[in-house]
């Protein structure tokens, strides 16, 4: 144990001090303020969206749909990352906007009312540095927190809202997106256009896909569809790498008084040093799978 008494411990108590005491004052006179209520809030993302792996870029159409906390909203703010924004409608008028520091703020010709819903059509484009990964070599692509970097919204934790994500990929990939696929069909130039609805609203930050020449593997556990995705596995290996799932599924139920809210949990095992959390699914590395069969219990689920 270390010597309380050191001179080195003393100096980092004393020097400690003066945040402590500025942190009591601060929370001492919190509760004669009140919180700034936000001026609009965005409850629905509608996004069309095409990843270009060999390029490492984004295309994106994109409606925001918000409701005004007070009237005569004129200016939106959102997070934006490193996009281009090409345009800004509302309700198909084009609106005038600046970006600044990674912020997209908008002026609105017509103020909001209180309570009013609007919606905000966006157009963009992008080759993001972070965010979203790229494997050209692998002909895969997974997003990775920042979600602002590969499309425009509220980055705040506390921020929750509901997305209807349609993906337009090459021919012969597989996507995994939040919550559930509602339509997937071919288009006329060869591509894909796959549909996913997030119907639980969620925080920005959990939002993502992921994207690759995968196989997938499913079990059924109760009102749970388990799939297991991954190129490189075999079926066998995929369940062994995956087997404590159900249980640890129930546990998490069982401790939390608490359904998982979704009809499938999909966990991916993708190129590179990846270890994301998303809404539905989780994207790990591959060599995830080699120190699981390797040893069982060097599970991170």
């Amino acid at each position: 144990m270390e010597d309380t008494n050191s001179p080195f411990l003393r100096r980092i108590v004393l020097s400690s001090l003066p945040l402590l005491l500025i942190a009591f004052a601060a929370g001492a006179g919190s509760n004669q303020t009140t919180p700034p209520v936000p001026l609009f809030d965005v409850v629905h993302y509608d996004l069309l969206l095409e990843p270009d792996i060999d390029r490492k870029s984004v295309t994106g159409t994109e409606t925001i749909r918000i409701i005004s906390r007070a009237a005569g909203v004129r200016e939106v703010e959102l997070n934006c990352g490193e996009l281009t924004i090409d345009s800004v409608k509302d309700q198909g008028v084009a609106q005038k906007f600046v970006r600044h520091e990674r912020q997209l703020i908008i002026s609105l010709a017509r103020a909001v009312k209180q309570n009013e819903t609007r919606e905000i059509e966006i157009e963009y484009h992008g080759s993001p540095r972070r965010g979203i990964r790229f494997w050209p070599d692998r002909q895969q692509v997974y997003t990775v927190f920042s979600t602002s970097q590969w499309m425009v919204c509220v980055d705040g934790p506390d921020h929750r809202a509901t997305l209807n994500l349609k993906l337009v990929l090459p021919a012969g990939l597989t996507a995994i997106a939040n919550d559930r696929m509602a339509s997937q069909h071919a288009l006329a130039n060869g591509k894909v256009l796959s549909e996913w609805k997030q119907d639980v609203a969620a925080p920005t930050y959990v939002f993502g896909f992921a994207v690759g020449k995968f196989r997938t593997v499913t079990e059924r556990h109760g009102h749970v569809e388990l799939r297991y995705v991954s190129e490189q596995y075999t079926d066998d290996e995929l369940r062994k790498i995956f087997r404590d799932t159900a249980d640890m599924i129930d546990f998490y139920e069982d401790k939390a008084g608490v359904k998982y809210p979704y009809p499938t949990y999909s966990q991916v095992l993708a190129a590179g040093g990846v270890e994301q959390e998303m809404s539905s699914f989780t994207v790990l590395r591959e060599t995830y799978g080699r120190d699981v069969l390797a040893n069982e219990r060097a599970i991170w689920l």
